[in-house]
C-alpha cells in the first residue's frame, strides 16, 4: 500500500532531472554558456558580470528549474593541467546517475 502512494506522490511531485557536463579547451566560453544560460532561464537571477569571467579553477556547477525539468550543469575547467580530470568527472557523473 505505502509502496502505491509513495508512486503516486512521486507522480504528482517529482520532477524529472538532468546532468549535462560542459567540456571544452580553456578559454572556450563554457561558464560564459552556463552564466548566459542561468540568466535567461531563471528571471530573478542577476549572475556574473560576463566581462569579468575568470578561467574556471577545477569545476563550476549551476542549476536550473524550470517547467517540472531540473538542469544539472557541470562545468569543467579547460587548462591542460585538469583535463586529466575529466574521464574521473565524467565516469563519476556517470555513476551518479545510474545511482
Amino acid at each position: 500500500m505505502f509502496s502505491l502512494f509513495y508512486g503516486f506522490w512521486r507522480y504528482l511531485f517529482q520532477k524529472d532531472e538532468y546532468y549535462v557536463l560542459i567540456l571544452g579547451l580553456d578559454n572556450a566560453g563554457k561558464t560564459t554558456f552556463l552564466e548566459q544560460t542561468k540568466i535567461s532561464m531563471n528571471p530573478g537571477y542577476k549572475g556574473l558580470n560576463l566581462m569579468k569571467i575568470s578561467c574556471t579553477v577545477g569545476l563550476n556547477i549551476g542549476k536550473i528549474d524550470s517547467n517540472g525539468v531540473i538542469l544539472n550543469f557541470w562545468d569543467l575547467g579547460g587548462q591542460s593541467e585538469l583535463q586529466c580530470l575529466w574521464d574521473k568527472v565524467c565516469l563519476m557523473l556517470m555513476l551518479r546517475i545510474i545511482f
